[in-house]
């Protein structure tokens, strides 16, 4: 799974990816996707957090509304399919860390 993020001014201005997998990591890779678009990539770690507490742990987030990915609440009780419903998640984590380091970089 490749996961493209095109960032303006720390924003997410268009988010998508390309890859094969299961059902539960296309769903998933779907409605991050969606999810991610216009918002800030401090915004975007809140999400990436927030959908790991909800898939490994069964935690709901309270302030943070996670749109339509909150349809994989249920993978929580599935634990050997926690790494498919977190893949691109992971990805998106990668992202953000390389670009913290570019920014610090410069």
């Amino acid at each position: 799974m490749n996961l493209y993020l095109q960032v303006d001014n720390g924003t997410i201005k268009k988010a998508a990816f390309r890859g094969e997998g299961c059902s539960i990591s296309m769903a998933s890779a779907s409605m991050m996707t969606e999810l991610l678009k216009n918002k800030t990539l401090t915004e975007a770690a809140s999400y990436r957090k927030a959908m790991e507490n909800l898939i490994r742990r069964g935690h709901i987030p309270e302030s943070i509304d996670l749109g339509d990915s909150m349809a994989l609440q249920g993978v929580h009780a599935l634990r050997a399919r926690h790494n498919c419903a977190l893949m691109t998640w992971q990805a998106l984590d990668r992202v953000l860390k390389d670009h913290q380091e570019y920014t610090n970089f410069l």
